[in-house]
C-alpha cells in the first residue's frame, strides 16, 4: 500500500484556514509535508512554514506531497475539504 499523496493547487485560489485545518490534520497522524514550486522545495517542519510559502509564492501552480501512516484517510479529507485542488 502506497503511504504517499500529491496533489497540485494555485495558492491564489485556496483559502488559508483551510490550509490551516489541513496542516492540523496531517499533524495528527505525524505525517511529513513537502512544498514545490518552481524555484523552490521545502520540507514543512511548522505551520508557519506552509503559509508563508502559500502566501509568497508567486507560481501559478504548487504541489503539495504528504507522507505517513493515514494516507487513505488523507486523500478523502482533501477531497471533501479541499476543493480547487488537482490529485497529483
Amino acid at each position: 500500500m502506497r503511504n504517499i499523496v500529491s496533489f497540485k493547487f494555485n495558492p491564489t485560489k485556496l483559502k488559508l484556514n483551510k490550509f490551516i485545518d489541513f496542516y492540523g490534520y496531517c499533524a495528527q497522524w505525524n505525517q511529513n509535508i513537502y512544498v514545490y514550486g518552481k524555484n523552490e522545495a521545502y520540507k514543512v517542519h511548522r505551520l508557519s512554514e506552509l503559509l508563508s510559502f502559500i502566501l509568497f509564492s508567486h507560481d501559478d501552480e504548487c504541489l503539495i506531497v504528504i507522507e505517513g501512516s493515514g494516507i487513505n484517510e488523507t486523500k478523502e479529507y482533501i477531497t471533501k475539504h479541499l476543493s480547487g485542488v488537482q490529485s497529483a
